[in-house]
């Protein structure tokens, strides 16, 4: 019944909404994809008993659990094991880094672009019945990948190392500034008109303050007299024939200064009020971004997670470090592979989230189910939206555990993780196995860390993760369930 599964699906994104939502605040890194097949499965059993799942196709959830973070993990082991000892400890290991990045551009974007237009363009009949051809697409896709690994070469890298030389320049140059500045001792400070005499009621070099504020001076070389009533305001400027005042008496010139202090002063206040008004309210929309940004998506989190855990800290102090150049090159290969990798949650984790949105769209507009029911770009967008939401305001939850807890990361280790999750997905996105983005970067972490001893690994972590992984499968599933039952069963008053 075209119904039931209406509201089953949405019993499942309410249910599997919640489960998230819990697991995030614990900061436990969880699959959405199995999450919601977990709760289409309760709903499912619910209404049909539960020899209405597909168990076949469940078991590959269970093996997934092991299999997807093992396979990640070795992936990640062997690209980061050679990484270090290719590149890292190499006696060169700049420029084989510079040059090992466009092979990773040639490899991943063709792989990448193959998967995309063998299965993507699957929604585009016209394409793949008169255009869709493996002869063409195939050197294609690496022709696109050789392409971009050659523009790596000229022009993007070049400019890149320019960049990196120029900042390490300008580094240099402040650090000299700093010994020097803390070698000699600073002049003492002047005041901006401290060239210029001061005019007050007696004679011209004497001076006249009110409230311990400077409020004018004289200019010889001009013949002017210049009046500071506030910071806030610039100093006003009277002009004075020079000839007359060597005639006119100090006290002429005095009451001069005085009547025009009293018509500057009430401008100078008005200005300062309204000055000081817009300040505060300024201030007070800049309090508040602050403090929004402070709670979600500007924290140290390295701080935060090594006062959460000694042992985090160890790992990370005890962790190899190695050219600082190399690093920072390995930033712009890890925006890469993290690039890679959000492309792989939204051709994974985010179809699947959104599959039940679309299946209740498809039988709201044709009352019929269809196994086949296309998928809405406006749903797609929704879930590439809402997931960027989720990571900017909740996200740091997931972050800590994932990129501090388990082992110390850097660039070469990060791209490492990102570069063997993304292939992973992508390719059993194609195959079509449902595995987990999340499960994978866990799993390439760890391996990650294994590199250079299991002493780098905290298991314990990393045992609670994989424990969260069947325990919310099995709660979500159980709430769906129930959910469903409540809604669907209850007593109503249409059958009174």
């Amino acid at each position: 019944m075209p119904e039931v599964v209406m509201l089953g699906m949405f019993t499942s994104l309410v249910s599997a909404s919640f489960m998230m939502m819990i697991a995030t605040y614990m900061g436990m890194p969880v699959s959405t994809t199995h999450t919601v097949i977990g709760c289409i499965i309760g709903f499912a059993s619910a209404a049909n008993g539960i020899q209405s799942v597909n168990w076949d196709e469940t078991k590959n959830i269970f093996i997934s659990w092991i299999a997807s973070p093992i396979l990640t993990g070795i992936a990640a082991f062997c690209i980061y094991g050679f990484i270090r000892h290719f590149i890292l400890m190499s006696e060169d290991p700049f420029n084989r880094g510079y040059y090992t990045f466009s092979f990773v551009l040639f490899a991943t974007i063709g792989v990448n672009l193959f998967f995309i237009l063998n299965k993507g363009t699957k929604n585009f009949e016209h394409f793949q019945e008169n255009v869709y051809d493996n002869r063409w697409v195939v050197p294609t896709s690496f022709g696109v990948g050789l392409l971009f690994g050659l523009i790596w070469l000229w022009p993007f890298g070049p400019w890149v190392k320019r960049r990196m030389e120029a900042k390490r320049a300008a580094t240099q140059h402040e650090t000299t500034d700093q010994i020097i500045q803390s070698s000699s001792p600073l002049p003492a400070a002047v005041h901006p008109l401290s060239s210029l005499h001061s005019i007050g009621s007696s004679s011209i070099g004497s001076h006249r303050e009110i409230q311990g504020e400077q409020i004018a001076e004289y200019d010889p070389e001009e013949g002017s007299i210049k009046l500071a009533m506030d910071r806030s305001v610039k100093s006003v400027k009277l002009i004075i024939d020079s000839e007359r005042m060597s005639e006119e008496s100090t006290e002429h010139a005095t009451n001069l200064i005085e009547d025009s202090i009293k018509s500057v002063k009430s401008l100078a206040q008005l200005i300062a009020e309204e000055t000081i008004t817009v300040k505060r309210r300024k201030a007070k929309k800049s309090r508040i971004l602050v403090r929004f940004a402070e709670a979600t998506f500007r924290q140290n989190l390295e701080e935060q997670s090594f006062q959460e855990s000694r042992t985090t800290q160890e790992i990370w102090q005890n962790s190899s470090q190695y050219d600082s150049d190399v690093e920072h090159l390995f930033t712009y290969v890890q925006v890469f592979t993290a690039s890679l990798s959000s492309f792989a949650h939204g051709a994974n984790d985010i179809a699947n989230a959104v599959a039940p949105l679309a299946a209740i769209i498809d039988i709201y507009q044709t009352g019929e189910i269809n196994p086949e029911a296309p998928v809405q770009r406006w749903i797609l967008a929704y879930g590439g939206v809402a997931l960027v939401l989720g990571l900017l305001l909740y996200g740091y939850k997931v972050i800590k555990t994932i990129g501090y807890k388990l082992t110390a990361l850097s660039p070469s280790r990060g791209s490492s993780a990102s570069l063997a999750a993304s292939l992973l997905v992508v390719t059993a996105s194609y195959i079509g196995i449902p595995v987990s983005t999340t499960q994978c970067i866990v799993g390439a972490v760890a391996g990650i860390g294994l590199v250079e001893g299991k002493k780098n690994v905290q298991w314990w972590q990393l045992l609670k993760v994989c424990i969260s992984w069947v325990v919310v499968f099995f709660v979500a599933c159980l709430i769906s369930a129930l959910l469903f039952s409540m809604c669907y069963y209850s007593p109503s008053m249409m059958t009174v």
